[in-house]
């Protein structure tokens, strides 16, 4: 565990004179997002920051709010409409690479991703593009936006890229329905899977692209955020009855704000997975020996793709037993491959 004054320490130290960094917030109008946000603006100096949310009117509110806590950040709204959909999510990564040169050298430091809502769907909710909504918004429109940030992050001297899901709760995947279209009856899909499934899809998505050329000073964080307070989480989708959506509002959700962390630790503790040294990615052969470089997701030291606890500890030995396992299977390569194609295939749709 990292205390919270550890993590206070180094997001304090980040305040320093000149210009801050380049970020991008996907899914920052409400609960963690927002609490990434503020502790962005309270701690680095003249940041650039692009705030990706769904609505144009909430972005604009957003800005004139938080605009205060930094009077030297410079905000761009970005509306991404719905990030269920992968048009959508591209369509916002493309207005930031479009937004990025009117600032040359454009650039993108950090890519921070925590959109999505709440599923108890026992079934798949499927968009018309043919893909799994809660799953969509978890894991393949969050890669779309990242693999279409690529050039962006590639031009920062350190870059980082964090997807705020679920490491370490990793869980099956049924390799031979990754996009989940078997029938009734036939499928393993239900809320457990469905979580498990987008978590282990993003480690194993972000180990392959790791490997890609061009992507070697880029580092790969996924992390469990644990039980936030205030998060604003919504129920929605197949199994959003009115009674589920009222024991989560009324009464899950409150006696979960008793055991979990702060708004505001929250944020503190994203920041520092986004900007902490002990994070960083070494280059092959190089000795991390007496330092503070933690092990990679797959317990190699150093590797840049980091699985991250919500105590701010990362998950050593390679990972959980389903994580293990669907390596020792190739997993990584075939979801690298099926997510890429669906890319391609949903591209192809808008033609």
């Amino acid at each position: 565990m990292v205390s919270l004054s550890d993590i206070l320490l180094n997001n304090t130290s980040l305040h320093t004179p000149g210009s801050g960094p380049i970020v991008a917030l996907v899914g920052c109008t409400s609960g963690i997002g927002l609490s990434t946000l503020h502790a962005f603006l309270k701690h680095t100096s003249a940041p650039t920051i692009y705030l990706i949310g769904r609505d144009s009117s909430r972005l604009t509110s957003l800005i004139a709010q938080v605009q205060p806590l930094n009077p030297s950040a410079t905000l761009h709204p970005i509306v991404g409409d719905d990030l269920t959909l992968i048009r959508d999510a591209q369509h916002a990564a493309e207005q930031i690479t479009s937004h990025s040169q009117a600032a040359p050298p454009p650039r993108l430091d950090i890519l921070v991703m925590s959109q999505g809502f709440l599923s108890f769907a026992s079934t798949p909710d499927f968009s018309p593009e043919g893909l799994d909504r809660i799953t969509s918004i978890r894991y393949h429109s969050r890669m779309r936006i990242l693999v279409t940030l690529l050039p962006l992050l590639r031009r920062s001297a350190s870059p980082r890229v964090l997807s705020i899901l679920g490491a370490g709760k990793e869980g099956a995947l049924d390799l031979s329905d990754l996009g989940m279209t078997k029938s009734p009856g036939t499928s393993t899909y239900g809320p457990l899977y469905a979580a498990g499934a987008a978590g282990s899809m993003t480690t194993l998505f972000l180990e392959e692209l790791s490997k890609r050329p061009g992507n070697e000073k880029i580092v790969f964080i996924h992390l469990f955020p644990g039980l936030v307070a205030g998060t604003g989480l919504k129920v929605q989708g197949p199994g959003s009855s009115f009674w589920v959506r009222f024991l989560w509002d009324y009464i899950a959700k409150p006696i979960l704000s008793m055991v979990s962390y702060s708004f505001s630790e929250a944020g503190e503790r994203v920041l520092f997975a986004a900007t902490n040294g002990r994070f960083r990615r070494l280059p092959p052969g190089t000795s991390a020996e007496g330092t503070l470089i933690q092990q990679g997701s797959d317990g190699t030291q150093g590797s840049g793709v980091y699985t991250i606890n919500a105590d701010s500890s990362v998950i050593g030995g390679g990972g959980n037993a389903d994580l293990r396992k669907l390596r020792g299977m190739n997993a990584g390569q075939e979801v690298y491959e099926y997510t890429m194609a669906e890319f391609r295939r949903i591209d192809n749709l808008q033609r």
